[in-house]
């Protein structure tokens, strides 16, 4: 294959009737081009009248225009080549001058690449002359073309001296010569090659007998008009007898078969006005071609025109039909429910299956109107809220969640999006209702799995203080023991020290309250309960959890550093799960410190207001730190390097980072680790945890 085939996709046009063609070898193209050619300039020299240089029609320059529209542009310069021995052929029998047919060709050639062009370029993807638009730029291109190169077309036969008359008669001769002839030509080539041929195998023997009948009349009344002795130039009655089967054709068979009907009229005109027969003149000169050429060119262009815009009418019904096809699939096929409604009164104009199944009712409930509205299915305050919303947003209402009630009272959760439309000129509105009660079902039992796993990691870690909280509750309860004692001792003794025996009480009162605080804060975290999300101070809670720590860090001999900023905002959050959170983290800095290689056991505990207005917990440690490798790792479920951890405590300390809205991280420091908190302060949290049902469009 040579480079003749290799086409852009813009430069090749859909497949069709003359698709063929293009899959030939470039030679069959290029053949073919010069055959139509050579037929093509001996039909216009066979319509020369002489002694001017000038016929009545002129095909080749139209037939050049059409393949080089139809042609990828790559193939122009070959297609001019296979042109040019062919126009040699045509025109040298008739005695020609060399110079004047060089110079024939040039402005031929001339005249087809100017139309070309700007049918190429401003017609865009458009093609088969299915267009207004397409239409309007032919027939500038019609026009231009010939306008254009009729300049230098006369200019030559001047230059040469061929024939005569004077320069502006040739010029005024020649340009309705070349229109009639882009007019008759062009259209034929550009509509049939836009055909696709399966239109053509499938088309109904109702529209073929059509088509017949329509095509035989119009041959007849075109015979009787142009080619008989019925009409004559002094009588033109039937002159347009033609134009209601033109018209019959552009209304019912579109462009194709309309540009080849005006063909066959345009030629028995011809036809018939050199024979002598009909009511055109015989041409013997340009003045007699010119009433033929306005009258075939001033037909061409209304239908030309009337055809596009019916062709534009069916277009836009067969992509009307196709959204509305689109549209019921869609509609009778979607796991939504849908239903359109008046908005009047709320009345059911048609509903999918899966509305009627959802709500409960049958397709012959629905066909007698016993269906009720969606408003009948809501409780009183969804039904005020979703009519709130709608009213406020102009009458449209996405993704709102309710709860529905189907007719049997069972009572699902939906997310319901209302739209109004205007149906038949009546105000309508779309209601679509999705059934997401699975999936609330299903994100509740993961919240309780997700609270249960929580608790029972609080409850694990509690477990490796016990021994400390023993000792802790021990020393009160042992002080309240000596003290009383101490006390009754001093009761057995004449007189009372009433002094000594109230410092011996409040020191009771003092150790029962240690014990006491210790228990509440105990049961506080084995306490199994809902999450409550309360404004809370941080730095309170990280005290409460030192405090609660205090025996452990006595125990492993740990030097406690805590800075609190007084600047901390209160954050949005469940008071024991930012415990679990702090007391995971400091428990785990404490274990790190037990390494054998760590000599000295600093913690940092220090709270910190960031630039964003965030609160932060940092806790660092002065252990070994975190290795390289394990970094990205530590907060994976189940990684753990201790040899009894069961990696649950770091994953679900990040878990409930996140489900307040912030974050956890882990960095590596000089001799040591370092756990980051972050959390958005109570109003910022409120903003982000707006209810998102309320967000409507």
């Amino acid at each position: 294959m040579s480079h003749f085939a290799e086409a852009t996709p813009r430069d090749l046009p859909r497949r069709n009737t003359l698709g063929w063609l293009r899959e030939r070898p470039p030679l069959v193209a290029l053949l073919l081009m010069a055959v139509v050619y050579y037929v093509g300039a001996r039909v216009g020299m066979s319509l020369t009248a002489a002694p001017f240089p000038l016929s009545v029609l002129w095909p080749p320059n139209a037939l050049v225009f059409s393949a080089l529209v139809l042609m990828p542009t790559r193939w122009w310069w070959a297609l001019i080549v296979a042109a040019f021995p062919a126009h040699l052929a045509a025109e040298l029998q008739d005695n020609v001058p060399v110079v004047m047919v060089l110079c024939w060709f040039v402005s031929n050639v001339t005249e087809a690449l100017i139309g070309a062009a700007i049918v190429r370029r401003l017609s865009g993807s458009e093609g088969g002359l299915s267009s207004v638009r397409s239409v309007i730029v032919f027939l500038a291109a019609a026009v231009l073309a010939p306008f254009l190169s009729s300049f230098l077309d006369v200019a030559f036969v001047r230059l040469v001296g061929f024939g005569s008359g004077d320069y502006w008669s040739l010029w005024h001769a020649r340009l309705p010569s070349n229109m009639l002839a882009v007019l008759l030509f062009v259209p034929v080539a550009l509509t049939w090659s836009a055909i696709d041929a399966p239109l053509l195998r499938h088309a109904t023997r109702a529209h073929v007998t059509e088509g017949a009948a329509l095509l035989a009349g119009l041959l007849a009344v075109s015979f009787v008009a142009f080619d008989t002795g019925f009409t004559s130039p002094s009588s033109a009655s039937l002159l347009y007898l033609p134009m209601p089967f033109l018209v019959w054709t552009a209304l019912r068979f579109g462009p194709p078969l309309t540009s080849a009907a005006f063909m066959a009229v345009a030629f028995l005109v011809i036809w018939g006005a050199g024979h002598g027969r009909g009511p055109f003149m015989h041409p013997t000169s340009p003045s007699d071609a010119l009433p033929i050429q306005l009258f075939l060119i001033t037909m061409a262009v209304p239908l030309l025109l009337l055809a596009a815009v019916i062709e534009e009418r069916r277009a836009a019904e067969r992509r009307l039909r196709a959204s509305e096809d689109l549209f019921a699939t869609a509609f009778r096929s979607s796991p939504d429910a849908i239903a359109i409604s008046h908005r009047a009164d709320g009345r059911i104009i048609t509903a999918n299956d899966r509305w009627l199944e959802l709500l409960g009712y049958r397709r012959d409930e629905l066909a007698r109107g016993k269906v009720p509205p969606l408003e009948a299915h809501l409780g009183a305050t969804d039904r005020a809220h979703v009519a709130t919303l709608a009213r406020d947003v102009g009458d449209a209402v996405r993704d709102v969640e309710v709860s529905v009630r189907d007719r049997r009272g069972t009572t699902r959760q939906a997310l319901v999006r209302i739209k109004s439309v205007e149906l038949n000129g009546q105000a309508c509105t779309i209601s679509i209702v999705r059934d997401i009660n699975e999936q609330r079902l299903a994100q509740a039992q993961e919240r309780e799995q997700r609270l249960q796993l929580t608790h029972l990691a609080r409850v694990a870690s509690l477990t490796e203080f016990s021994s400390t909280l023993a000792h802790e509750l021990n020393q009160p309860l042992t002080a309240i023991l000596a003290n009383a004692q101490a006390a009754l001792r001093f009761l057995a003794h004449e007189p009372l020290n009433v002094a000594e025996l109230r410092a011996i009480l409040s020191e009771i009162v003092e150790a029962d309250k240690r014990a006491g605080e210790l228990i509440h804060h105990l049961r506080l975290l084995m306490k199994r309960g809902d999450e409550e999300f309360v404004p809370v101070d941080l730095n309170r809670v990280v005290q409460e959890v030192l405090e609660f720590l205090r025996g452990e860090f006595i125990t492993r001999d740990v030097d406690l550093r805590v800075s609190l900023s007084p600047e901390l905002p209160p954050v949005n959050g469940d008071r024991v799960q930012l415990q679990q959170l702090v007391m995971n983290l400091v428990s785990n800095a404490c274990d790190a410190m037990r390494h054998p290689s760590c000599r000295e056991r600093t913690l940092a505990v220090t709270t910190v207001l960031a630039h964003d207005g965030q609160a932060q917990v940092v806790v660092t440690d002065s252990g070994p730190g975190i290795a390289a490798g394990e970094v990205d790792h530590i907060f994976e479920p189940f990684f753990t390097t201790k040899e009894s951890g069961l990696g649950l405590g770091l994953p679900i300390s990040r878990r409930i980072a996140r489900t307040h809205g912030g974050s956890l991280t882990a960095e590596q420091r000089d001799g040591g680790a370092s756990f980051r908190l972050t959390l958005p302060s109570a109003k910022a949290a409120a903003r982000r945890d707006a209810p998102q049902w309320s967000r409507v469009a």
